[in-house]
């Protein structure tokens, strides 16, 4: 049985994509904090709606019920620079490293979140599957 053709470990796997290239471009983003002119960048989320048509190929059966959410394709981990709103520094620089540490500490959380889900999923799956060969 091939666990990566399960629905809930295909999402798990978009999530964990997500969240890796999030924490690479939040610690290059504390890397250059001292950079002139460096503005700290950001990782678009996949849009969940479209992630969740995709992979579970549903059918809408009314077209209100995804109307209230963004209606585009997703740009799966596409890197951007987020709109300044905070002072920069003297030199330029945008970076604010205790916003950009609390970005960290907020990724890693959801990633042990979503290390969970996949953990405990993973032994329902393996517990049903012995229960059916026994």
């Amino acid at each position: 049985m091939d666990l990566n053709n399960l629905t809930l470990f295909k999402m798990i796997d978009i999530e964990r994509s997500y969240l890796t290239e999030r924490q690479k471009v939040l610690a290059e983003n504390i890397a250059n904090a001292n950079t002139p002119n460096y503005l700290p960048k950001d990782v678009e989320k996949p849009v969940f709606e479209t992630e969740v048509k995709k992979t579970l190929a549903l059918d809408v059966t009314n077209p209100m019920h995804f109307s209230a959410l963004p209606q585009r394709e997703p740009v799966a981990n596409r890197v951007y620079t987020p709109e300044v709103t905070d002072p920069l520094s003297i030199d330029g620089n945008g970076v604010i490293i205790e916003d950009q540490l609390n970005e960290v500490s907020k990724t890693k959380g959801d990633y042990s979140r979503m290390l969970t889900i996949y953990s405990s999923f993973k032994t329902l799956v393996k517990t049903a599957n012995t229960k059916i060969n026994a």
